[in-house]
């Protein structure tokens, strides 16, 4: 016994049903990329303004066993951290900066202990603030984990400390800064 659909078509039938298929096989691959690009570029990655990380060690102790790779720190920088009394150390030392873009809405890192990740700090715009500064989204990172999370708006010119966790007899101190902005409103 022969196995037969008991649904056939007739065969000009099928023969429209293909056509029809063909047609609109041809209309989807014509019409997809042109819808894709109908929006134009990502504007998500339109850099918006550039942010600083600066990482540095204060101490009240001789700070020669870093070596070489620290460096000092200039002379308006370590009034700028004296004057804040939870860091004000005799000596302050720089153990590395990074210097990033900043997306209109994408996340990005600031590595500055390259080429260590032991402290990272991601950030995110949240927008031009009212007054001319740039709200951020802003967390740091130490081992992998999560340690603080805070929303600020950052200026130019106006670094924002953040006071890390204690290290060979001194403290980490972290510098957020506003490097640049663009003039276009977002």
């Amino acid at each position: 016994m022969k196995n037969t659909p008991t649904h056939t078509l007739s065969q000009p039938l099928r023969l429209i049903v293909r056509r029809v298929l063909a047609v609109l096989a041809v209309f989807v691959v014509i019409a997809l990329p042109v819808g894709a690009d109908e929006g134009g570029p990502d504007k998500g990655k339109d850099v918006v303004g550039k942010v600083k990380g600066t990482l540095f060690f204060g101490t009240n102790e001789d700070p020669s066993f870093l070596g070489d790779k620290a460096k000092p720190v200039h002379k308006e920088s370590v009034k700028r951290l004296q004057r804040i009394e939870k860091i004000k150390y005799k000596y302050y030392r720089k153990l590395g900066h990074d210097l990033q873009p900043v997306y209109r809405s994408y996340e990005n890192w600031l590595t500055p202990l390259k080429p260590s990740e032991e402290i990272l700090l991601s950030y995110e715009s949240r927008g031009r603030s009212s007054d001319g500064g740039l709200r951020l989204d802003l967390e740091l990172w130490q081992h992998r984990r999560k340690v603080m999370k805070c929303d600020p708006v950052l200026y130019m010119g106006k670094p924002l400390l953040i006071l890390g966790p204690k290290w060979r007899g001194g403290k980490l101190i972290i510098a957020v800064e506003l490097i640049e902005l663009s003039l276009k409103e977002e």
